[in-house]
């Protein structure tokens, strides 16, 4: 499984876009709002620069699945699939999320 490929499994099993892009917005949103006026980005800018902290977290938790439970790229989806659920990595990472959001 591919990066591409975890992203879009994450979307359709999980909540954890969401959650991510939730708290990722309001921590930028924050950032932002303590700027001077003239120097604050618009809220475009905020939802890409979120897009990209979202990309770079997939690509990060795509590098721990496979090494942390021993899988490699060239593997099936469904293998993937598979330890993911076994491993109820998509449960931890959300729980890990929200709790942050705390």
């Amino acid at each position: 499984m591919d990066v591409e490929e975890l992203r879009q499994y994450i979307e359709e099993n999980s909540h954890i876009k969401n959650a991510f892009m939730s708290h990722e917005l309001a921590h930028l949103k924050e950032i932002n709002d303590g700027l001077a006026p003239s120097r604050r980005h618009n809220a475009a800018v905020l939802q890409h620069d979120a897009d990209r902290a979202y990309g770079a977290f997939i690509e990060d938790l795509h590098n721990r699945i496979m090494n942390g439970l021993k899988l490699h790229r060239t593997d099936s989806a469904e293998k993937w699939a598979t330890a993911i659920e076994e491993a109820e990595v998509l449960d931890n990472v959300e729980e890990s999320i929200l709790d942050a959001d705390e």
